[in-house]
Order: C-alpha cells, then structure tokens, then sequence
C-alpha cells in the first residue's frame, strides 16, 4: 500500500471509528434487534398472572377440576352462577370469566366474558380453548368406549424433529437458527451499508468545505479514494468482528450450532466484494452530488433496491436453490445479500458460487474504473450538478 494511501486509510479508519454514529450502530441496534426477539418470548414465558383470574362458572361439575390440573396461564376461581361472575368482572375483582353450560361436554359449546376486545386472540386464551377442546373430544371418545391410551395419542398423534442434512452431517433445526438465518446477512450488509454512507458523507464534506482541493495538492485523486475505501472497509470489519464476537457468545448460551468455516469464509468473500462494490456505487454519487441533501436522495433509491433481497428471505428459505432466486442471485447489487443467505440456509451448487463470485468480481472492477474516473473529475466540481451527458463524457474520458 503506497504511504499516502496508507496515511488516508488509516486517518478514515480513527475518525469514524469514533464517531458517535458508529458507536451506536455497533453496538446498541444489535442489542436491539436482539432484545425485540428474546424479551417477548421471555416475557410469554416468565410474565405472572398473580392479578389475572379466570372466573370459571361450570355447570357440569366435571370440567373445572381439570382445568386447575391443566391450565395455568391464569389462577382459575371457581364461580356459582353467571350473574355473580358479571359482577365480579365489572368489579375488576377477575379478568374474565367463562360459563360452561351442562351440555357443554356433548356439544363443546360454551360462552368467553372479558371487558379487553380480541382477548380471546391471546397465547393465553387460545391455549385454553385448546384444553377444553380436548376435554371434549376425550368425553366424546370415552362414551364410545375408546381406551384413555388411545386418545392421548390421537391428540398427539407425532412429534416431528426437524434436521437439516448437510455435507458435514445432520443439524437440528431450531427458532433461533431460522432467525439466525436472516439476521447474520442482514447484520453483514448494515455494515456494507454503513461503511458506504461514511464514504458517501465524508466525499460530500470534503467538497462542501473545499478540503478536498487542499488534499489534492499532496495526493492523487486515486489515492485519495483507494485509501478512503479501505480504512472504511477496515472499519467494516472490526464492526463484523463484534457483532460476531456476540453472536458467538449468543450462540452458545441457546445451543445453536456455529456456522461451518466453509460457510463463515464464504460470508467473508461476499461481505468484502459486497462492500467493495457499494463502495465504488456510494463514490460515484458522490462525485456527481453537490450537497448532502442530494446524495441522500440518491442513496435512498440504491439502498431501496439493495434491500429487495432481504424482502424476499421466505421466498428464500422455502426453496433458496429455485430458478428465479438463483438468476436474482447472479446480478450483482443482490449479489451479496442472496448468496449470502443461500450459503446459510442450503447446499448451494458449487457451480452458483464460482458464477456469482466471478460476476461480483468483473463488476467490481468495472465499477472501480467508473468510480475512479468520475471520483477525480467530480470531486472539484461544486455547486452545479452535471448532466448524464457529461457523466458519460467523464466516464469515457
């Protein structure tokens, strides 16, 4: 690496680095992302329904003391009759109540009170109509004269364990893995994106502040650029580096399988290629944008389509080897993000990867040429935008 480049990449690298923006992005959205995940499903699992009663007037005698045995979302409190139970609801002395009529265990109709709109939707509710459902259906079968053993497992008749089948041997499949699935390529681009914008900022600033002309007395346009892509790509990894240092931790902790080395160098070469190539996008409009504002705006619109991919994860993991995903998978501004999670979710050919990373790589190397030339013309250009046409002049020149 020549000195002058060296010395900007190294100058990009420090300064962003403690840029509050980076900090935050870093290490408190993942936290988020993953605290929105973990925190409804301890929740569900932990929350303490000390204050919620379900009031249960049973009219036939046989249903309550199961319940008690069975479900314990809610304290069950036994109820005489209909009315006191109404008046108790309207006391806030329970949260809801249900009546059981004497018929309820031939024809499993039976009547939900509660004062909160669609609290019948809740985890809670649903797992209780499911328990008197089954209590149904054993009265039903036992009046035939159907044996107890029978109807325990016609109610659970399976138990499916899922396995993925890969060339190092069999996985099981679990929750977390799924969202692992989305979330690593997800976490992987944000930085592409992110070290991208910093790009994109600092080259609009420069221009802004008519820094830039002094830089250029000392330094080459091309060694300007060369050395901003790389300290931002160094950056771009010592923030992969944390947030798979965490998700190393994460994944020990739930007992989920580590990505193969296989896969994990696999994510690298898409990663860097990925950023590489944004890099050289990000240059480019930059160059030809006069003020912040308008380098927003274009960015937006790239970044729209970057993330199509990303809309389409359940197409992907339904079948990530289909026609249409692998074609998608060989453009390359979906590139990146589409094999990255194909890499994760299946045995991708071997043939996809070879094509995909070649292809990555050519327009790499075009968009590098393109950036290069726009970026030293561009850079000194202030307050008027230029036209297609003369970025096509630039382009060819």
């Amino acid at each position: 690496m020549a000195s002058k480049t060296k010395i900007v990449a190294v100058t990009e690298f420090i300064t962003n680095i403690k840029r509050k923006e980076f900090i935050i992005l870093t290490f408190l959205l993942p936290l988020i992302l993953f605290m929105s995940m973990v925190i409804p499903l301890l929740f569900m699992q932990t929350v303490s329904h000390e204050r919620e009663i379900l009031g249960v007037v049973d009219e036939t005698g046989a249903v309550l003391p199961i319940l008690k045995e069975r479900y314990h979302d809610y304290n069950i409190g036994e109820i005489k009759t209909a009315a006191e139970a109404r008046q108790l609801l309207e006391n806030d002395s329970i949260s809801s109540y249900i009546v059981i009529p004497k018929d309820f265990l031939k024809i499993g109709k039976a009547s939900y009170y509660s004062k909160i709109q669609l609290s019948s939707l809740s985890p809670a509710n649903i797992n209780l109509e499911r328990i008197l459902s089954d209590i149904v259906i054993e009265n039903l079968l036992l009046d035939k004269g159907i044996p107890k053993e029978t109807i325990d497992k016609v109610k659970n008749p399976i138990e499916m364990e899922r396995i993925t089948v890969t060339k190092k041997g069999e996985e099981i499949e679990t929750p977390f893995a799924f969202f692992g699935n989305y979330l690593l390529p997800l976490f992987l681009f944000m930085s592409i994106m992110n070290a991208g914008g910093y790009l994109l900022n600092g080259i609009i600033e420069e221009k802004e502040n008519k820094v830039v002309e002094v830089l250029l007395s000392t330094i080459s346009s091309n060694e300007l650029l060369s050395g901003k892509i790389l300290g931002l790509g160094g950056l771009g990894i010592v923030q992969v580096g944390i947030w798979m240092m965490g998700i190393i931790a994460v994944t020990s902790l739930l007992k989920i399988p580590l990505v193969s080395l296989e896969k994990g160098v696999l994510m690298m070469i898409y990663f860097v290629l990925g950023y590489l190539f944004y890099s050289s996008i990000f240059a480019m409009i930059g160059s030809i944008s006069t003020s912040t504002r308008d380098s927003q705006q274009i960015s937006a619109i790239v970044s729209f389509f970057v993330f199509i991919p990303l809309l389409l994860f359940l197409g992907i993991v339904q079948n990530p080897n289909m026609n249409f995903i692998r074609v998608l998978g060989m453009i390359p501004p979906f590139i990146p993000t589409i094999m990255m999670m194909r890499v994760l979710l299946s045995e991708v050919p071997f043939i996809d990867i070879i094509i995909s990373i070649l292809i990555l790589s050519v327009a790499l190397v075009a968009a590098a040429k393109i950036a290069s030339k726009m970026f030293k013309i561009g850079i000194l250009m202030y307050g008027k935008k230029p036209s297609f046409n003369e970025v096509l002049r630039w382009i060819r020149g």
